[in-house]
């Protein structure tokens, strides 16, 4: 019966650049779902946007407990648009880190 909650990471697209911050596309899709989660029985849907614009995901995403302040449940983050060259090891080095700090307790 706790909220279910899903935390975004990224870059200046999450983070809502253009927009205001409550205009952000992970606060529009926690209106757009938080009725579907009350009608099944979880009473909040949490969304943290810790976006940051220009700031790719190391070292940034090695600091995630300092930017979500509760375990989420899901994890976003817009990988790729700002790191250097796209290179398919440093979103594996993500995960792998993202894995090992947030264990299924």
């Amino acid at each position: 019966k706790r909220p279910f909650r899903v935390a975004f990471g990224g870059y200046s697209v999450t983070a809502g650049r253009g927009n205001r911050f409550e205009q952000s596309f992970p606060f529009q899709l926690q209106r757009v779902l938080e009725n579907a989660f009350k009608v099944s029985g979880i009473p909040e849907l949490q969304v943290t946007n810790a976006a940051i614009g220009g700031c790719p995901a190391f070292p940034y995403g090695w600091c995630m407990t300092n930017f979500w302040d509760t375990e989420p449940d899901v994890v976003s983050w817009d990988y790729s648009m700002n790191e250097a060259g796209g290179v398919p090891q440093g979103l594996e080095a993500y995960v792998r880190h993202l894995l090992s700090t947030y264990s299924a307790n």
